[in-house]
């Protein structure tokens, strides 16, 4: 112990593995790198498993337990119950004069997901393996426990505003995924128009042009801008504020985008993101498409409008054939002619208008809500930078504790 009450250790000094078994009668934990360690049957993706609660791994209050694969992304969790978690998962059982919630935060910190990714194995990113003895190894500084615990403390009052300002957003966004699916359902019975819908194919409505033939930058013009298939993928509208700019020399692309554009992600690892629509708003010169998707245009705006395909198009409706559609294995493609022949019903152009109204309040709540969630993330992430550095000789009493939260 140094004089300022920090010590320079390894994470095995800290942490031991626990290779209990699990037992019957106990739930079965997953790993997820949005919200930690939940209980599986709270995925949104259910995951059966054929193995008995003995082939599972023990997990108590307090250990930490961990992906072996996306560890260097974040993908970890704190348990507050006993549970079971996979064999393929490695449980951290926290020694004596440490505070696990402590560690947890510590782990999600730039300096240590940097730490983790370059202590892991793999031939690539997604190949990485950090096993027990690679993470045991792996340099940190920490202070005394009484510092650890206050560090919690102030810590943990950012954690519940993030976790509560999280569970408005999913409210909201479950109320809008509601709406819009009344919306743009083509129900007659659920419209206040007495007008007819129609049904059209997207391929009746206008044409597909492609996304580069390559992968890489080089395959964009040099200083060219291009939307990246996250840009595509978040949001029912292209964000120009996220466009990456290209710095390699290499040919350029003729699939030039104008407003009112349409693009899809056409290949991803999950059927879920395959398909997914976006739509230009903007007036941008000279912006190219990312390879994973393709670009569709409309020929004209007399049947349907680019502001309400924003929202159709990523109608539960749609996006469920849009997943019947994804083909694949390890990696879900869909075909340009697949997604042509995909029908929708339309009303008119006025009701479109109104649609479009009702649905961009509950938009702007939801990415009001988004920005304030980023907001206490960045006011947590400067506040750690100060209270887990050694250098910052920073002195927590109990009434700073209570002044800070």
């Amino acid at each position: 112990m140094s004089r300022d009450g920090w010590r320079e250790c390894r994470l095995g000094d800290l942490f031991e593995s626990r290779r209990e078994r699990g037992r019957g009668g106990l739930p079965t934990l997953s790993v997820t790198m949005k919200d930690g360690l939940i209980d599986r049957d709270d995925l949104d993706r259910k995951q059966d498993t054929a193995l008995s609660p003995a082939e599972h791994l023990l997990v108590k209050p307090g250990d930490i337990a961990y992906n072996t694969m996306r560890m260097w992304q974040g993908a970890f969790g704190l348990s507050d119950r006993e549970g079971m978690v996979s064999p393929a998962y490695v449980v951290l059982k926290p020694k004596t004069n440490v505070d696990s919630a402590f560690l947890a935060q510590l782990l999600g910190t730039p300096r240590m997901r940097h730490l983790l990714w370059a202590y892991s194995y793999g031939l690539t990113d997604d190949r990485l393996r950090l096993y027990f003895d690679d993470f045991a190894a792996i340099p940190v500084v920490i202070p005394r426990l009484e510092v650890q615990q206050r560090i919690v403390r102030i810590l943990s009052t950012y954690d519940q505003a993030i976790n509560a300002t999280h569970r408005l957003l999913d409210n909201s966004l479950r109320q809008q995924k509601a709406l819009l699916s009344m919306l743009t359902s083509g129900d007659k019975s659920a419209k206040t128009s007495p007008h007819m819908w129609s049904r059209h194919s997207l391929g009746s409505l206008g044409a597909t042009y492609g996304g580069l033939s390559g992968k890489s930058a080089e395959d964009f013009g040099k200083g060219s801008r291009y939307i990246p298939y996250n840009n595509i993928f978040k949001n029912c509208r292209i964000d120009i504020n996220d466009l990456k700019l290209v710095l390699v020399d290499g040919d350029e692309c003729q699939n030039k985008t104008r407003f009112g554009d349409i693009f899809f992600t056409i290949s991803s690892e999950t059927p879920e993101e395959v398909g997914m629509a976006s739509v230009l708003l903007d007036e941008v010169d000279d912006l190219y498409l990312n390879s994973f998707c393709f670009g569709y245009r409309l020929n004209d705006f007399n049947t349907l409008i680019p502001q309400y395909a924003a929202y159709a198009l990523r109608s539960p409706k749609i996006r469920s054939q849009m997943a019947v559609l994804a083909q694949g294995s390890t990696r879900f493609n869909i075909s340009k002619p697949n997604v042509m022949r995909l029908e929708v019903e339309l009303p008119s152009i006025d009701e479109q208008l109104s649609i479009v109204e009702i649905l961009d309040v509950g938009q702007k709540t939801v990415e009001g809500i988004s920005k304030e969630i980023l907001k206490l993330r960045s006011m947590k992430s400067a506040l750690m930078a100060t209270l887990l550095s050694r250098n910052s000789h920073v002195k927590l009493s109990d009434a700073q504790v209570e002044a800070q939260a």
